[in-house]
């Protein structure tokens, strides 16, 4: 049976294990609330970041998401926001030990003041050398796509997040996550 949606309950004020004055991942209480398969795979990744013990941000509340992303004129679509609800994103700075970060909803707000092409970033690798973003194709459905900073336009990735994550966490290089030596010097070649 697959889980679905989540609660994340998180009284800030019983946090224990700060670092820096941010809340840490063991710090989040998530429990499944009913099935669904498209938050399922919102679960296991949180999961794998708490367990490697990474620094998360606190998740915000769906509305609070919504408001936000509204105010900036932002167009994302609701798997994009139910996505953050249930993870949060990394504190600045932070990153998987494949060197990739996804984004809190503060610095996806920061990053998209300076970006002009179409979509909401939300994650980079290996310090910005290049960003996914997220392109809504419908009101409840993202695609992602990832820029290199070039001349070209970004290239798509997966018709769905929830695809790109799926193969995120296993490790498809195919994510533009994880490269191999070969990869990276066809990539610069």
């Amino acid at each position: 049976m697959a889980l679905a949606a989540t609660v994340l309950r998180f009284p800030l004020s019983r946090f224990t294990s700060r670092v820096g004055g941010v809340p840490q991942a063991r710090d989040f209480d998530v429990r499944p609330l009913c099935t669904s398969d498209m938050s399922d795979v919102y679960v296991r990744v949180f999961e794998k970041w708490k367990s490697a013990g990474l620094s998360l941000a606190p998740p915000l509340e769906r509305a609070v998401i919504e408001q936000r992303f509204q105010t900036a004129s932002l167009d994302v679509g609701s798997d994009f926001v139910e996505f953050l609800v249930t993870v949060g994103g990394m504190t600045d700075s932070e990153e998987d030990s494949d060197l990739w970060s996804c984004w809190s909803i503060e610095k996806i707000l920061r990053e998209a003041q300076s970006y002009k092409r179409e979509g909401v970033l939300f994650a980079d690798w290996c310090i910005h050398s290049h960003i996914h973003l997220v392109r809504r194709d419908s009101a409840t459905r993202s695609s992602v796509w990832v820029d290199f900073f070039s001349d070209d336009e970004p290239q798509k990735v997966s018709d769905s997040l929830e695809d790109f994550l799926e193969r995120y966490l296993a490790k498809a290089e195919t994510t533009y996550v994880f490269f191999d030596a070969l990869s990276i010097r066809k990539r610069v070649a």
